[in-house]
């Protein structure tokens, strides 16, 4: 074999592969093609006629009616193969019998290719008469293979004419939409040079077929475009326009313009060769004889053009086809996977729903544990992870209540050296999506955070509505017959001058607030863990069908008990809180009876006290002190009705301090870590192997069961990777 032959070998291999993936119909990857496009009656099949040496059937049409690929290859046999590529959106089992359709006639006759065409139709379910059953068109692909020891390595695809006006009996006006867009389809395979085909006797600017390449080819980089009929321009102007657009003068197509001269209407039975002698003739005519030295006339030069850009853009992509094709083996493979195994049987329903379940506990377990570098999911998406988020709602709630859950201003709340806030940003916790549209988005949680969201309010300031006048006027109204030391049930010393029953409507009052606060809060708790559960359930179970039902059928129901259940809880801790006896018996309350009294006590030291001078004449000292009478008058002035105030006033400052954060505390480790996180009975503890053990047959069938769709789409992609590892083996022969 010669060193010069050896390229030329080469890139006919590379040719031959890419004529191999076409008929496997491998999905998204295009390959490089060259596609015939054109109205009807433009002289398309005259041009492939010529092209490829193959004579369609004549008066039977139907051939344009799908995509057409024509074949050339050189064999020492002569011999014509029609076989059908079938359509991307076709069945499994559809394709697998149009796949099967051969047929190779034992000699290449008009009658014998329209025998073998009308059967391959009827297999695509196209009419071969207006009285036939079926399509008009059709998305599967006819090819025709042509072999013999003249013929050389060329592929063309001939796709259905454009047409405007419908058939009688064939099409209807849906069709007409319907072809345009199967033609741009084609056209916008950026791996394909557009051919298109235009008759020399019409006025160029006006054709569709231009404006549509076009539109997919705007640099006008990969479409040649094709005259025919050159014998039936007569006027002067035409065919000075049409030499124009040969010599490259007045067109924006980078590939230019070929002309070539169609076989007449009434040329029946003239053969190849002597076609290309009338056209040979036809050009040296003295009209023609111009563009010879343009080496753009005649079929041989529109060949030998498109002969090398289909070999210069095919070794150009192909080693892009083959990561391509790589590449979607990979996609096809990881969506079958993220299926799972087929689930025909019950024991396969069983144990996919069991790794489902013990999958989202996994996740779970992370989650809460603050472990997000486990998964990527936990790691990207803030949402998920819980242990973070929910540390900041409850860090937020405690400071909520800390600034604003009373409803009057204490007198000693900018001198409290011991009460810190975590002082929570606005923008450190993210709500935005458990707010306004949280009923939109999760109906079914309507009637269980039914109240809309809670802006808390700033507390009363004194100067508006002083808490002392509010403490008298509750003590003006529900005093008794009580006189002296009366000890407060369950409150131990210090003994005060009014009934257990007046601390308890002034600290029902002070903690108003404390209903909506914690009701909002733990709202937006659940609307937080309902988030999660759907959002890690998407991302462990891709299947949509089983996903919903696993959703509706298995877990809803027991989702909305356990949110019932943390409202309840925390609206008996309300209860216990706010509407029944005050009482405590921590040690800190005393303490802080003391130091207020005390505060108060120096307080009143401090404005009685005076300047003294001691020392002798000369060397006098000044000094502040406070005289015995002055002290005997702090104790005894003081009425009862002062008296009562400020005791009331100690009483409630100090247990309104140990109640909130006993109760906050109780709150979040209850309601929020038990209830709807931790416990054996949380939302997030639903979903587990166990439950999926106690299915029965009929509710596996009915969640994980496969339904036609999924079947069908299980089915696709087994033959789309079968197809695709073939091709991946045809690229690495």
């Amino acid at each position: 074999m010669s060193e010069n032959n050896q390229p030329r070998l080469v890139n006919q291999a590379i040719l031959t592969k890419i004529d191999k993936l076409r008929e496997l119909n491998v999905r998204n990857v295009n390959l490089p093609q060259i596609i015939s496009v054109g109205d009807q009656s433009s002289g398309k099949s005259s041009v492939l006629e010529s092209l490829t040496g193959f004579s369609f059937p004549q008066g039977t049409g139907l051939c344009t009616r799908y995509a057409t690929q024509i074949s050339c290859r050189r064999e020492p046999a002569k011999k014509v193969t029609v076989s059908i590529a079938p359509g991307k959106h076709r069945a499994s089992i559809v394709a697998e019998r149009l796949r099967a359709f051969s047929a190779s006639p034992p000699e290449v006759t008009p009658k014998a290719l329209l025998e073998i065409i009308s059967k391959a139709n009827t297999a695509m379910g196209i009419k071969n008469t207006p009285e036939d059953s079926g399509s008009a068109f059709s998305d599967d692909m006819l090819v025709i293979e042509i072999c013999g020891p003249d013929q050389e390595h060329f592929t063309v695809i001939d796709v259905p004419g454009i047409f405007r006006v419908p058939q009688r009996g064939f099409t209807e006006d849906s069709d007409v939409v319907l072809v345009k867009n199967m033609v741009k389809r084609y056209m916008a395979n950026p791996r394909t040079i557009i051919l298109a085909v235009l008759p020399s006797n019409v006025d160029i600017s006006t054709q569709e077929i231009l404006k549509m390449a076009e539109s997919v080819d705007p640099k006008g980089e990969r479409t040649m475009g094709v005259l025919t009929k050159p014998d039936l321009v007569y006027e002067t102007a035409t065919l000075d326009a049409v030499k124009e657009l040969v010599m490259g003068q007045r067109n924006k197509l980078l590939l230019g313009y070929c002309v070539v001269k169609n076989r007449g209407a009434d040329d029946h039975g003239s053969t190849l060769s002597h076609r290309l002698v009338k056209e040979r003739e036809f050009f040296e005519n003295p009209d023609w004889v111009s563009l010879a030295f343009t080496n753009r006339c005649g079929i041989g030069s529109l060949k030998s053009r498109l002969s090398g850009l289909l070999m210069k853009i095919t070794t150009k992509e192909f080693p892009n086809v083959k990561t391509e094709v790589a590449r979607c083996l990979d996609e096809s493979r990881r969506q079958l996977e993220s299926m799972g195994p087929s689930r025909k049987e019950e024991s396969a329903q069983r144990i996919y729903l069991g790794r489902l379940a013990a999958r989202f506990q996994t996740l779970t377990t992370c989650a809460l544990n603050g472990s997000y570098d486990i998964d990527a999911v936990l790691e990207d998406n803030p949402a998920l992870k819980l242990a973070t988020t929910v540390t900041k709602m409850n860090e937020r709630f405690a400071d909520d209540f800390w600034k604003h859950g009373h409803k009057r201003q204490f007198l000693s709340d900018s001198k409290d050296t011991d009460e810190q806030g975590y002082n929570v940003a606005d923008d450190e916790v993210d709500d935005s999506d458990s707010d306004s549209d949280a009923i939109t988005v999760y109906p079914e949680l309507r009637d269980i955070i039914e109240m809309a969201r809670y802006e808390c309010p700033e507390p009363i300031a004194s100067d508006q509505d002083s808490i002392e006048d509010h403490i008298w006027n509750v003590y003006e109204m529900n005093r008794g017959p009580e006189l002296g030391t009366v000890k407060l049930t369950h409150l131990p010393k210090p003994d005060n001058q009014f009934s257990g029953t007046i601390l308890a409507i002034a600290f029902k009052e002070q903690s108003e607030k404390w209903d909506a606060l914690v009701l909002e809060h733990v709202r937006k708790s659940i609307i937080l863990v309902h988030g999660y559960a759907l959002n890690i359930l998407a991302h462990i179970c891709p299947d949509k069908q089983v996903r919903d039902q696993l959703w509706e059928t298995l877990v809803i129901e027991e989702l909305r008990k356990t949110y019932a259940r943390a409202m309840d809880q925390a609206r008996f801790l309300l209860r216990i809180e706010r509407y029944e006896r005050p009482s405590s018996y921590n040690h800190y309350f005393n303490s802080e009876i003391q130091k207020k009294r005390q505060d108060r006590f120096i307080a009143a030291c401090t404005a009685k006290k005076t300047n003294y001078y001691t020392g002798t004449i000369g060397s006098l000292k000044v000094i502040e002190g406070i005289s015995t009478a002055n002290l005997e008058n702090l104790a005894v002035n003081q009425d009862n009705t002062e008296q009562v105030r400020d005791d009331i006033l100690d009483v409630l400052t100090s247990y309104y301090k140990v109640s909130r954060k006993r109760f906050v505390d109780t709150v979040c480790r209850q309601v929020i870590g038990h209830f709807l996180l931790e416990g054996e009975e949380s939302p997030l503890r639903i979903f587990t192997p166990e439950l999926i053990m106690g299915l029965d047959s009929d509710q596996l069938e009915k969640i994980a069961g496969e339904d036609t769709q999924s079947k069908d789409r299980r089915a696709m992609l087994e033959a789309e990777i079968k197809n695709l590892e073939a091709a991946m083996k045809v690229l690495r022969s």
